[in-house]
């Protein structure tokens, strides 16, 4: 029987793709440079082959923010610098704060019943406190622990076994879900926390559970209860 559930953030509970499209393009606008949709595109391929690196643990989150930048830029033949460019589009970021449709309501539902929840996130800490607060997550969440708060990234288990400690939970006493393959089933296994995919196209051939929205995430999670 499950007591609680932690959740990932972005992709999971937040729209992280509105979000990053609409820091991106005020970033550069700033600049004076209108981005296309597909230099988002581009960027968003580069941005994701990063955090990959960083869920492998061959480069650093320090390393992530600025890098991204230096490549794409660098592929635009845009002469910014890439530190200051990485510096704008997180602020920007921080300010950019939206759930996903039906995310709000079915945490709503959750916490009516009496389901402790939390929040373990690889994102850039000043970021995700931002935005918490911009859409009170407070309200649902006991916590939102950040991998810079943590020491360590998802898919390290510390992470979890933080979390855990600080719910005062066992871990087969709570279900972890999140959307990336490489950072949360990964940590999940890590950490021996048995795990949901969160995912719009999810294929349901692994030896876990896959919701491909609210509705069917919500009935996965009473299942565990």
């Amino acid at each position: 029987m499950k007591k609680g559930v932690l959740f990932d953030l972005d992709g999971t509970i937040l729209d992280f793709e509105k979000s990053e499209d609409q820091a991106l393009k005020r970033t550069f606008l700033k600049y004076g440079i209108p981005l296309t949709e597909d230099q988002v595109f581009l960027y968003r391929e580069i941005n994701r082959k990063w955090w990959k690196l960083l869920a492998e643990g061959k480069v650093s989150k320090d390393v992530v923010v600025v890098a991204r930048f230096e490549e794409f830029l660098k592929t635009l033949n845009i002469p910014l610098d890439p530190r200051k460019v990485a510096k704008d589009y997180l602020e920007f970021l921080s300010e950019e704060a939206h759930f996903l449709p039906g995310a709000e309501e079915f945490l709503e539902r959750l916490k009516k019943k009496d389901l402790r929840m939390a929040v373990v996130t690889n994102g850039v800490r000043f970021v995700q406190e931002k935005r918490s607060r911009k859409l009170k997550l407070d309200r649902f969440f006991e916590f939102v622990l950040t991998s810079e708060e943590a020491g360590v990234e998802k898919p390290d288990p510390r992470i979890f076994w933080l979390a855990l400690e600080r719910m005062k939970l066992k871990k087969e006493e709570v279900l972890y879900v999140g959307d990336d393959f490489s950072s949360d089933l990964e940590g999940a296994r890590n950490a021996g926390i048995d795990f949901v995919l969160f995912s719009s196209d999810g294929d349901s051939s692994g030896d876990f559970p896959v919701a491909r929205n609210f509705k069917e995430l919500e009935k996965i999670v009473e299942e565990f209860l």
